[in-house]
C-alpha cells in the first residue's frame, strides 16, 4: 500500500533507525537483549513541513500470533547492516550500483572563485555517495567494481565516495548511460552529463560556456550558492530547462536490492495482544521517498505483486 507523510530531505543529517525491534512488554524490556539500530546520513526524518512531501511504500505480511512466555534465543542474535569486509574482493552487479545511487548518490559540480583563472572561476564536476562510517564497506565495493574514485572521511561519523577527475568521470557517465537511473535523480544526471561534456570540451574556459554551466547548476539538486547568486544575478536567463522525468519501470532485481540497501527499511514488532494469545509478531518492509517519485513506489508495488 502507498501512504503519504510529511518529511524533509536533509543533505547530511542523521537518518533514524532502519532496522529495529520494538518490545512493548515490560517483562521483555527488562531483559538485556542486543539488537541493531541503523543510522544513515543524507536523512529521512519526519517533520511538519507542508512544502516537502514524502511517500512510503510499505509491504506488510507474515503476521502471526505466538504464545511467548520465554523469548526465543533468536532475539539475542546480533545483526549487522553493513557488508562483511571479507567480501571486498567481490564485485557488485552494475544494476545494484545504479539502484544504490538512485537512493544515496549525488551528481553535482562546484563553481568556485579562482584568481589564477582567466575567468576568475574554477569548475569541478563531482559524483559523490555519502554514508555513515559503518557503511564504508559498501563504498569500497563500489570503488572496487568501478575501479575509479576515492573514499574520504567526511566529519567524525561519515565517509564519502568521490569521483572528480574528467578521465574517471567518463567511467561514471558510461556506467549510467548503460544502466540508467530510475528515479527523479535521472534528471539530475542528464544535467550533470551536459555540464560534463561542456567541461570535457573545455568550453567552460569561455565566458559563454561558464554562463551556461551556471544556468545548468541552478536547476541541479543543491542549486547555486549565495555567492554565485550574487555574482550572477541574471542566472535564470542562462542554460536550459530541467529535463522532463518519466518513470520507465523497474529494470532489474539487482536494482531493487541496491535501492533497498540505500532507502529500504526492515522492521519487526512484538506487541502485547488483547486476545488469549500473549503477543503479536508482525514484519514490515518499507521505502520512504519524496512525492515526486510516487511512480517509483507504484512500480515497486507492481513489481512485488507479480
Amino acid at each position: 500500500m502507498v501512504t503519504s507523510h510529511k518529511m524533509n530531505e536533509n543533505e547530511m543529517g542523521y537518518r533514524g533507525s532502519k532496522s529495529n525491534c520494538n518490545f512493548n512488554n515490560k517483562s521483555i524490556q527488562n531483559k538485556n537483549y542486543n539488537f541493531v539500530k541503523e543510522q544513515r546520513v543524507d536523512g529521512s526524518c519526519f517533520i511538519n513541513n507542508t512544502k516537502l512531501m514524502k511517500l512510503r511504500c510499505t509491504l506488510m505480511g507474515f503476521e502471526k500470533n505466538y504464545q511467548i512466555k520465554i523469548p526465543s534465543k533468536q532475539l539475542n542474535k546480533q545483526c549487522y547492516s553493513t557488508l562483511s569486509r571479507t567480501s571486498l574482493n567481490n564485485k557488485l552487479n552494475p544494476w545494484f550500483i545504479t539502484g544504490f545511487t538512485d537512493a544515496e548518490g549525488c551528481f553535482s559540480f562546484a563553481i568556485k572563485p579562482d584568481a589564477k583563472s582567466k575567468l576568475k572561476w574554477r569548475t569541478s564536476p563531482l559524483f559523490v555517495i555519502k554514508l555513515h562510517i559503518k557503511d564504508i564497506a559498501i563504498l569500497e565495493l563500489i570503488k572496487n567494481t568501478l575501479m575509479v574514485g576515492k573514499i574520504r572521511t567526511n566529519g567524525i561519523n561519515s565517509v564519502q565516495y568521490v569521483v572528480e577527475s574528467i578521465k574517471e568521470l567518463q567511467i561514471i557517465v558510461d556506467h549510467f548511460n548503460k544502466y540508467p537511473l530510475v528515479t527523479e535523480k535521472a534528471s539530475d544526471y542528464l544535467i550533470f552529463k551536459q555540464c560534463f561534456e561542456i567541461i570535457k570540451q573545455r568550453e567552460h574556459l569561455t565566458e559563454k560556456g561558464l554562463l551556461i554551466l551556471i544556468g545548468l547548476k541552478s536547476s541541479l539538486n543543491w542549486g547555486l550558492s549565495s555567492s554565485l547568486k550574487e555574482a550572477f544575478p541574471n542566472v535564470a536567463s542562462f542554460g536550459e530547462s530541467r529535463p522532463e522525468y518519466k518513470f520507465n519501470g523497474i529494470p532489474d532485481p539487482f536494482w531493487v536490492a541496491g535501492f533497498t540497501s540505500g532507502d529500504g527499511s526492515f522492521h519487526f514488532n512484538i506487541k502485547k495482544s488483547n486476545t488469549n494469545i500473549s503477543h503479536r509478531v508482525s514484519l514490515r518492509y518499507s521505502i520512504n521517498l519524496n512525492i515526486r517519485d510516487a511512480d517509483v513506489l507504484k512500480g515497486l508495488v507492481t513489481y512485488f505483486n507479480t
